[in-house]
Order: C-alpha cells, then sequence, then structure tokens
C-alpha cells in the first residue's frame, strides 16, 4: 500500500487517499479541475515490475497542468540502486535520480501539431486516469549506468594474481611484458 497526497494548487485543497497496489502510481483526471496539480507517491520497486537491484523506495514528485485540450506532466524519480561493480565486484548503492514530462492528451495522434511524439500519449475518451507505472519503469531502468562501477577511481582486480587492488598491492605490473607483445607496441607508437 501507498500514499498519495495531492496538493492541488487550483482549487488549494490539500487530502490524503490511501490506494491499493494495483496500480502503484495512478492519478484520476476524471474530475481533475484545470490548473496545476502536484502529487507525490512512494512505492516500493517490486510494486512495478523492478528487479532486486532497485532497493528502497521510489519517490516521484508530479506535477500536472490540467488545460481543456491536454494534461503537462513534468515527473522527478528518486530510487536506490544496489549492484556488483564491474571491475572489483564489490557491491554497493547508488542514487538514481531522473525527470521526465509527458503530454497527454485525448483524441487521435494524427491530428496533432506536435513535434516530440515521444513525449506525447493519447488517451482513450473513456480513460479516467494516468498510469506513470510504465513510464517510471523505464525511466529508471534508463538510469542504471552501462558500465557499473563503485567509484570512479576503481582499479579493479589484477589480471595476473587477482587480488583487490583497491584494498591490497601487487607486484604483478613490475613483471616484464611477453616479448611477443613487441611487434604490436611498436605499431601504436607510429
Amino acid at each position: 500500500m501507498f500514499i498519495l497526497l495531492p496538493i492541488s494548487m487550483a482549487s488549494g485543497q490539500a487530502g490524503v487517499h490511501v490506494m491499493g497496489s494495483l496500480a502503484e502510481f495512478r492519478i484520476n483526471i476524471s474530475k481533475l479541475s484545470e490548473g496545476i496539480h502536484e502529487y507525490r507517491f512512494e512505492a516500493e520497486p517490486s510494486k512495478i515490475g523492478l528487479d532486486e537491484r532497485f532497493c528502497g523506495t521510489i519517490k516521484i514528485a508530479a506535477k500536472i497542468d490540467k488545460s481543456v485540450r491536454q494534461i503537462f506532466l513534468q515527473a522527478e524519480i528518486q530510487a536506490e540502486g544496489s549492484f556488483f561493480c564491474d571491475r572489483c565486484l564489490d557491491n554497493f548503492h547508488q542514487k538514481m535520480n531522473t525527470e521526465y514530462s509527458m503530454v497527454f492528451v485525448q483524441g487521435a495522434r494524427s491530428t496533432m501539431d506536435l513535434k516530440r511524439e515521444d513525449e506525447i500519449q493519447v488517451l482513450s475518451a473513456d480513460k479516467n486516469y494516468i498510469d506513470l507505472d510504465d513510464d517510471v519503469r523505464q525511466y529508471l531502468l534508463l538510469t542504471v549506468p552501462q558500465k557499473l562501477l563503485c567509484k570512479e577511481e576503481c582499479q579493479g582486480f589484477c589480471p595476473t594474481c587477482g587480488v583487490n587492488k583497491n584494498i591490497a598491492s601487487c607486484t604483478c605490473g613490475a613483471k616484464e611484458a611477453d616479448p611477443r607483445w613487441d611487434t604490436l607496441k611498436k605499431l601504436s607508437h607510429n
């Protein structure tokens, strides 16, 4: 279960709604007045289909600007991940912050004159809510770095003796290189 905290700027009303876990990040737009509305969400990563790499609570601050023809959404997402370093295999935690914006319109996309189609979602006329679960999941997955490092200066393992060079030093680097690679060294200096 999570808590949805709408803070309505247009009407000056504030309330707390406890919602079920079928759709964790869902905003009911059927009775939403025109103007700016702010929402706060919190949920566990598993509730929106994220794996065990994501730990702690996902927090979202969403701001909606509703007009007659469209709904403009700005969302800030905060989460934490638990990863293994690609160089030394140590486990580390990393905070992840991302934001995105989306325009929701009712009607056919072909009638719209909007430049960024990847930031537009068309709502059917009978849909009375905006579900952010998929967007939040996708943006968080895109936030995970391709190269996972516990720290930028991580030295990793020695390829010869296998010692973790962040913890101990080794003398393997002082050994002479294999002479079969000398020809290749000459090529790189040209």
